[in-house]
C-alpha cells in the first residue's frame, strides 16, 4: 500500500472542493507534500512531468502571482501544478499523475479539485519556470476544505452531475463493444472496474470504455463531441483516460495484481471509439 487507508476508499471519499479555509498548512506538511510530489515524475507511458507545490503570492522575490481561477475557486492558498512537453501518451501520464497525487492528498485529508481549463496559466508559469514547449495541462487547488461547500460549488456539481456514474453496462465489455461485461466474469478485477467506473472526469462525461479480450483489458476513449475545442493545446479527455488508468492500476496492485501498460494492435472493431493502452496482467 501506498497510502495509509486503501485506494477504493480514498477513491469512494475524493470530492472536488471549491471553497478552502483560508490558513496556512505547516512547514512539514508543506515539505511532506512536496517531496512526495517531486517522486511522481514519470507516467506510466513514460512522459516526464515536473510537479510543483506553489503557495498563492509568492514566486520569487518581490513578485506576486495572483493564481486566478476565474472565481470558480475561492479561499485556496495552495496548488499543485505540473509542466511537460508534448508527446505519445503525455497526457494520460499527465492525467495518471495528478489523480495519484490527488488521492494521496485526499489521504491526508485534504481537499482538492481538478482544474482543467478554468484556470490562468499564464500565472503558474513564472513560479513553475516554465520551459520551451513545455504546457500545464491542469492543477489543483490543496488546503483544508470549507465545512460548508459555497453556492457556486453547488451549482457547478448539479450541473455537471458529479454524484452520477454511468452504469457498469455502459462502461465495460468483452469480446466486442456489443456484450456488456458480467461483473461476475471480472472475477479479482471487479474491484479496480468499479473504482475506474467511480473516477472523475472532465463534465462528468466519462469518456473511458474498457474491453476485455485474450485476457486483456483494452482501454478505449469514447469522445465527446466537439469537447477538445474547449481547451486549447490540451486534450482534457486523454487526461480523463490517465484517470482510469490511475484508479485501475493502483487497485489492482493494492489486491497483487500484476501487470503493466503496453500498446496492442487492436482489429475487427468498430471505429466508434479510439483506441489508448492495453492492461497486460502478469502470468
Amino acid at each position: 500500500m501506498i497510502f495509509e487507508k486503501p485506494v477504493a476508499e480514498l477513491i469512494k471519499t475524493r470530492s472536488s472542493w471549491r471553497k478552502y479555509l483560508t490558513g496556512d498548512l505547516s512547514p512539514q506538511l508543506k515539505e511532506n507534500i512536496s517531496q512526495w510530489i517531486s517522486q511522481q515524475n514519470t507516467g506510466p507511458l513514460q512522459s516526464r512531468v515536473r510537479f510543483q507545490l506553489i503557495e498563492k503570492g509568492i514566486s520569487g522575490k518581490n513578485d506576486r502571482v495572483k493564481l486566478g481561477t476565474y472565481g470558480f475557486i475561492s479561499g485556496a492558498r495552495y496548488f499543485i501544478a505540473g509542466a511537460l512537453k508534448p508527446g505519445d501518451g503525455c497526457f494520460e501520464d499527465y492525467g495518471y499523475l495528478l489523480e495519484k497525487i490527488i488521492l494521496f492528498l485526499t489521504d491526508l485529508e485534504l481537499g482538492t479539485c481538478w482544474l482543467g481549463g478554468t484556470f490562468k496559466k499564464e500565472d503558474f508559469a513564472r513560479p513553475l519556470k516554465l520551459g520551451q514547449n513545455e504546457i500545464i495541462p491542469a492543477v489543483t487547488p490543496v488546503g483544508r476544505p470549507s465545512a460548508r461547500r459555497g453556492l457556486k460549488d453547488r451549482l457547478i456539481r448539479k450541473s455537471v452531475g458529479s454524484k452520477n456514474r454511468k452504469p457498469w453496462e455502459e462502461l465495460f465489455f468483452t469480446g466486442d463493444f456489443s456484450q456488456p461485461f458480467d461483473r461476475e466474469q471480472a472475477a479479482a478485477y471487479r474491484l479496480p472496474l468499479e473504482m475506474v467506473r467511480l473516477g472523475p472526469s472532465a463534465s462528468n462525461k466519462q469518456p473511458w470504455r474498457i474491453l476485455y479480450r485474450d485476457g486483456l483489458f483494452h482501454f478505449f476513449l469514447a469522445r465527446t463531441k466537439n469537447h477538445d475545442k474547449m481547451f486549447k493545446d490540451v486534450d482534457i479527455q486523454r487526461m480523463d483516460i490517465g484517470i482510469a488508468m490511475c484508479h485501475f492500476e493502483l487497485t489492482a496492485r493494492e489486491a497483487y495484481l500484476a501487470g503493466g501498460w503496453k500498446s496492442h494492435e487492436i482489429r475487427d472493431l468498430p471505429g466508434d471509439f479510439e483506441y489508448r493502452v492495453s492492461w497486460v496482467p502478469s502470468k
